[in-house]
């Protein structure tokens, strides 16, 4: 297998690995220009390297939810607290939804009813095999879950990619 053979190889790899898909568009391009398996490499490092609310962002980007939903600050930020606190909110409507609610200036309800919307909307655009590509194996891929089994569950897998 040549050098040619090995970058598609490794570009199927990070597909797999979910590396979000507008980084896989700029590799595929980068790859019809005798692209470096050191070059893949490196803009693999900056994803792992990344800020946290960044690669939140890419999740959500990828999951196609706009920026424009309310839901889409409150998740983004739900799942960056939830990463960095390290601790498990097992009360999220008597923690983070005040939390989220007293750093944006809202009520918990106003919270809770954004976030709910913004996920049934990931779920009426993305297919099964969508969420299934972005999130990984797992039973929230199949129906669309509560905001405290989905909230959690991208939390931990960002927790698990650092």
């Amino acid at each position: 297998m040549g050098i040619e053979g090995s970058a598609l190889f490794a570009l199927e790899r990070y597909r797999e690995k979910g590396v979000n898909t507008m980084k896989i568009a700029m590799l595929s391009d980068i790859f019809r220009d005798d692209l470096e398996l050191s070059d893949l490499y490196k803009l693999y490092k900056e994803d792992e390297d990344m800020p946290l609310d960044k690669r939140a962002a890419n999740l959500l980007y990828d999951l196609t939810l706009p920026p424009n939903y309310k839901g889409y600050k409150y998740l983004k930020e739900a799942i960056t607290m939830l990463c960095e606190d390290n601790t498990d909110y097992n009360s999220f409507t008597k923690q983070l939804y005040p939390a989220l609610a007293e750093k944006f200036d809202t009520t918990p309800q106003n919270i809770e009813k954004n976030i709910r919307f913004a996920i049934r909307k990931i779920y009426e655009f993305n297919s099964p095999e969508d969420l299934e590509r972005h999130l990984g194996r797992s039973p929230i891929v199949y129906s669309k879950p509560s905001n405290v089994k989905f909230i959690t569950y991208c939390a931990e897998k960002l927790r698990l990619e650092r």
